[in-house]
């Protein structure tokens, strides 16, 4: 499928002044929160499911996408409708290994719901999807992505044919802000720095110059709400490192470096050919694995399988956005060093040594 990046001639702007009052569905979520807590100067109407939120510019519509009319009562859906200028979609299931129907019902159902609302409201669609979104696998690893990346794609796909304004978001590898680490919940990539940690990842099957792409959240938040703001109302726009992406050698080394400044002596994984691992040594070393911790390798192996995309660079807007006012991309070194502090630091890695200092 070719990728369409909409360039600065090709952003289209909705009539008016800025929205007065934004929806945001997800915002308890990873990429939602960040989002809520950057829309400071607008009205924020957060579609709550199960997790409450607040905030001095936010108020709490209880309902859920699954359902038709968002679970609200008629009255409720027209009078929301009435005041909503634009929705933010990120509500999501992002858990790879659902089987439950969850990723459909919430992914595209859900989807179909908030556009069918946005269409009511006369107001634009900002759908935030995923860099991943066109994922495919060789082999059995990586498999398990296959799911959520399809219902991904059919959720751009309702959103492209529901005829309302919308602009498409793809972020990458979403890490904590970049400043303090802070992230809503802890995702694949601190699944992998645990295990580092830990000192059961002696090997990593992949190539250590693939490129792996992540973003941290407050730029995803900022890119988001600068188009928002500027009331773009058409456009494809990837929020990823691009070319400024880390090796996979750099992450890991980044990774490594900061649990041994925190008082761990693990070294380096070592880096195999993925041919290599998955004919001869994969079988012996993951069958002599006890059992939770052949579970935990495995899911990063999955990660690592999902995400490199085989040395795979993808596109970036972010450069382009910089015009409408977004932040930059900062350091990717410190930003995944302060992320992962964070999930160290609530995770009991340093207080002894930190104890002991005093």
């Amino acid at each position: 499928m070719p990728v369409r990046i909409a360039g600065p001639e090709s952003i289209g702007r909705g009539p008016g002044t800025a929205p007065r009052t934004v929806l945001l569905t997800g915002a308890s979520g990873v990429v939602g929160r960040a989002v809520r807590q950057r829309l400071r100067d607008l009205d924020v109407a957060c579609l709550v499911h199960r997790s409450p939120v607040c905030g001095p510019n936010v108020t709490t519509v209880p309902g859920d996408i699954a359902e038709p009319l968002l679970g609200l009562a008629e009255r409720a859906y027209g009078e929301l409708a009435a005041r909503v200028d634009a929705v933010i979609h990120c509500a999501a299931v992002t858990a790879f290994n659902r089987h439950d129907g969850s990723l459909e019902a919430t992914n595209v159902t859900g989807t179909e719901h908030v556009a069918a609302f946005a269409a009511a409201a006369n107001a634009v669609l900002y759908h935030v999807s995923t860099a991943f979104v066109h994922t495919t696998v060789a082999g059995d690893r990586g498999r398990t992505a296959i799911g959520y990346a399809s219902s991904k794609l059919a959720g751009e796909k309702v959103v492209r044919s529901s005829g309302v304004a919308h602009v498409i978001f793809r972020p990458s590898v979403v890490i904590g802000d970049s400043g303090t680490g802070e992230i809503a919940a802890f995702q694949g990539l601190h699944q992998v720095a645990a295990g580092i940690f830990a000192g059961i990842v002696p090997m990593i099957p992949f190539d250590p110059s693939w490129p792996i792409d992540f973003v941290p959240a407050d730029v995803v938040a900022d890119a988001i709400a600068c188009v928002v703001e500027n009331r773009v109302s058409e456009g494809e726009f990837w929020l990823s490192a691009g070319d400024k992406a880390l090796s996979l050698y750099e992450g890991v080394a980044v990774t490594v470096e900061l649990a041994r400044d925190l008082g761990l002596s693990i070294d380096l994984p070592r880096f195999v050919p993925p041919e290599m691992f998955d004919r001869l040594i994969g079988p012996v070393f993951l069958d002599a694995l006890p059992g939770r911790i052949r579970r935990n390798v495995l899911r990063m192996l999955e990660f690592f399988t999902t995400y490199l995309q085989s040395g795979q660079t993808k596109p970036s807007s972010l450069d382009q956005l910089v015009a409408l006012g977004a932040r930059p991309l900062p350091d990717q070194r410190e930003s995944l060093r302060n992320s992962l502090r964070y999930w160290a630091a609530r995770n009991g890695y340093g207080q002894a040594e930190t104890e002991r200092a005093a």
